[in-house]
């Protein structure tokens, strides 16, 4: 594939990157919450479920100053008109959910009562403890996860048909090599 539709090494980095961190929050998040409350271990796995996630949001801010320094490449002409809008706007949610996660969680958490902290540093916390709060943002966050998760299928499911039935190769765009 030409290098003009390929993205370029940073773009891709980023990419898997965040694939394989997200991809892992959702092993993290679907364990922890059926750990015993008030455990050591689920004290663990939400302190690492935190500061990973926070990594993704910095990742994601990354990626997107990125984004606009490089630009994207554009699509093959093969491409029909109803697909590129299809891409555009799943990509599009995928960036806005990729900060809805961390926010959510990070609110969440201001409003559990328990310090917020990033591979070990202390975090401002945004609130005080009020257990109302905590739900809701537990709430939007789990139901953003959700629909994460559904952009992710929507994403997979969209390169995989161009690359496997139309035969465009449009994997090649982000393969590392």
């Amino acid at each position: 594939m030409d290098n003009q539709v390929k993205y370029n090494k940073p773009a891709i980095l980023l990419h898997w990157l965040m694939v394989l961190l997200i991809f892992a929050l959702f092993g993290l998040g679907w364990y922890m919450v059926d750990l015993p409350k008030g455990s050591t271990e689920r004290t663990w796995f939400f302190a690492l479920h935190k500061s990973v996630g926070l990594t993704v949001a910095i990742l994601a801010v990354l990626r997107l100053g990125w984004r606009m320094f490089s630009g994207v490449p554009a699509l093959p002409d093969s491409i029909p008109g109803w697909d590129r809008l299809l891409a555009s706007l799943t990509h599009r949610l995928l960036y806005v959910f990729m900060f809805i996660q961390p926010v959510s969680g990070y609110i969440s958490s201001s409003f559990s009562g328990y310090m917020t902290r990033f591979w070990g540093m202390p975090l401002p916390q945004w609130g005080w403890k009020d257990p109302v709060l905590n739900e809701l943002f537990t709430d939007i966050h789990v139901a953003s996860s959700v629909a994460l998760l559904g952009l992710i299928f929507l994403h997979v499911s969209g390169v995989l048909y161009h690359q496997f039935f139309k035969h465009d190769d449009i994997l090649s765009r982000m393969r590392p090599h």
